[in-house]
């Protein structure tokens, strides 16, 4: 199998004199390679953390050779890599039907698709369908590499996009972000015409209707190949939605199916998220910070009249 090189750029708010800083490099190898695993899951699956077996292609797809550091300069650690373009590594979904519209292509590798995954966070893209929950959180976790003053930026110089993209603190902020805004898995039930079914990858394509396609990953008990006779006929689904930030769906983690009855129109509708405001966070007090109610106790007098408590409601406010 043929290999291509690719880097992590590792720069320092200090340096050594040329030399590459060790104490970057175990951490950022530390979090390498289960980064790289959800971001290839993402790109094949629209799932950074797939419940059971992973084909094996796609864990070849994220499996990078570590090849050794350099120096680039007084602050520049340059992390060196071998890894398989998914063309060689997963050339077995590459003969099927093509089963994601923005789906990864057969000369890329697992650091463009994270590269495209960071570009689509730093610009907090909502609707971007290169992230997931998990694949936030794993992003939002780098804070702490950030946080202690050594590391500035993570950048990818290797990949050819337009954007390579580039991991630091306010790349793992706004991944912080996104994941407190996406909003809560939550059971749906939804109804179609059964387009797609791709067994290498466990995925369901419905077709609801008015253009809308509803795709939903496969975690019945049942093997997947024994839906076949479900194929191109109305069907009704039930499982987990997942959300994108903005509130659209993701896909919907499906672990039952049923042909379709008269009663299951209602369904024929593509679920979307509940947004909502994390309230108890609002009203979460900082140290020594008083409540309104508090400010206000202890400024009316007791038997103020009712001017006098419209007013001094008014001053608080």
């Amino acid at each position: 199998m043929n290999l291509v090189e690719r880097s992590f750029r590792l720069e320092a708010s200090e340096g050594l004199g040329g030399k590459p800083r060790p104490e970057l490099i175990g951490p950022v190898l530390a979090h390498l390679h289960e980064t790289l695993q959800d971001t290839v899951r993402m790109g094949f699956l629209h799932s950074s953390r797939a419940r059971g077996r992973v084909p094996a292609s796609l864990r070849l797809a994220a499996d990078v050779r570590y090849l050794g550091h350099s120096a680039d300069g007084d602050t520049v650690t340059l992390l060196h890599f071998e890894v398989p373009p998914f063309g060689e590594a997963a050339a077995d979904l590459y003969r099927q039907q093509s089963l994601w519209e923005d789906g990864p292509q057969p000369e890329q590798t697992a650091f463009e698709l994270l590269g495209s995954a960071l570009s689509d966070v730093a610009a907090r893209c909502a609707d971007s369908s290169r992230f997931d929950s998990g694949l936030l959180r794993r992003f939002a976790s780098y804070r702490r590499m950030f946080g202690r003053g050594h590391l500035n930026r993570i950048a990818l110089p290797d990949t050819a996009l337009p954007q390579p993209g580039q991991l630091d603190a306010s790349v793992a902020e706004a991944a912080k972000t996104l994941f407190s805004a996406t909003p809560a898995p939550r059971r749906v039930r939804v109804a179609g015409r059964l387009d797609v079914l791709g067994a290498s990858q466990g995925v369901l394509k419905l077709d609801t209707g008015q253009g809308n396609v509803v795709t939903a990953l496969w975690e019945g008990d049942v093997a997947l190949e024994t839906l076949k006779d479900y194929f191109n006929r109305d069907v009704v689904i039930e499982g987990m939605a997942m959300f994108r930030p903005s509130g659209a769906l993701l896909r919907v983690d499906a672990t039952a199916i049923a042909a379709a009855s008269a009663r299951d129109e209602f369904f024929r509708v593509v679920p979307s998220g509940v947004l909502t405001q994390d309230f108890l966070r609002t009203a979460r007090l900082r140290p020594g910070e008083k409540s309104a109610y508090a400010r206000i106790l202890g400024t009316i007098p007791a038997e103020e009249s009712d001017e006098e408590f419209a007013a001094a409601v008014e001053a608080m406010s």
